[in-house]
């Protein structure tokens, strides 16, 4: 009985605000973000290309739903989600010492967002939540158009709480996007390809950061 009154309590908070949309204020924790195998590297030089937004779904990150599951409101975010992946991966670079460059820069790093969405699922006695960010990164070189090196990354993060609303969610996806960053940080294969970044010679015949 005890378990049936908290599964009905866990339904009722969730569908009370079921109605209107929601929008998140989402962003990358800079603060927080720390060296990985990318500061292994010599410091590359790139130009950081804006994300590419190729989601199915490029209105909601989310979807508020009442108690039969049913999709009753859309879950925003208030910075567009390319915006704040490009944001994660430049903080990712240079706090692992690399700098970000311009057009006059013979390797850009290029993105493609496939996915970043919140969802949820309801137990007998408390709310799964899900945030998942999905990225291809690439470092290209501009002289040739060809990739050296391409990725994808998936940023996750889920908590099983008693319920909550827009700070959890908030709070889910921010640790979603963190996750995707430090992943990237601790990547050999884009380790490798900035160390390449860095001792190619630019367009113009000089060596990067001579």
């Amino acid at each position: 009985m005890l378990r049936l009154i908290a599964s009905l309590a866990v339904g009722l908070a969730l569908s009370a605000c079921a109605y209107g949309d929601a929008k998140l204020n989402l962003a990358y924790d800079a603060g927080a973000a720390k060296p990985g195998l990318l500061s292994e590297a010599p410091a590359a030089r790139v130009d950081l290309k804006a994300v590419d937004d190729a989601r199915v779904e490029k209105q909601a990150i989310g979807y508020k739903r009442n108690g039969f599951g049913a999709k009753t409101a859309d879950i925003l975010s208030a910075t567009p989600p390319a915006e704040i992946v490009q944001d994660a991966i430049r903080v990712a670079l240079e706090k692992n010492g690399h700098v970000i460059g311009g057009d006059s820069d013979r390797y850009a790093v290029k993105t493609t967002l496939n996915k970043f969405w919140f969802d949820y699922k309801t137990g007998l006695v408390s709310v799964e939540f899900f945030g998942s960010v999905q990225a291809e990164v690439s470092v290209v070189d501009k002289t040739t158009g060809q990739a050296i090196y391409t990725e994808l990354f998936d940023g996750y993060h889920s908590e099983k709480t008693g319920g909550g609303l827009k700070k959890t969610w908030t709070r889910i996806m921010n640790a979603a996007i963190a996750d995707l960053a430090a992943k990237m940080t601790l990547s050999p294969g884009l380790k490798d390809a900035l160390a390449t970044a860095a001792a190619t010679p630019a367009a113009g015949g000089a060596v990067p950061n001579s």
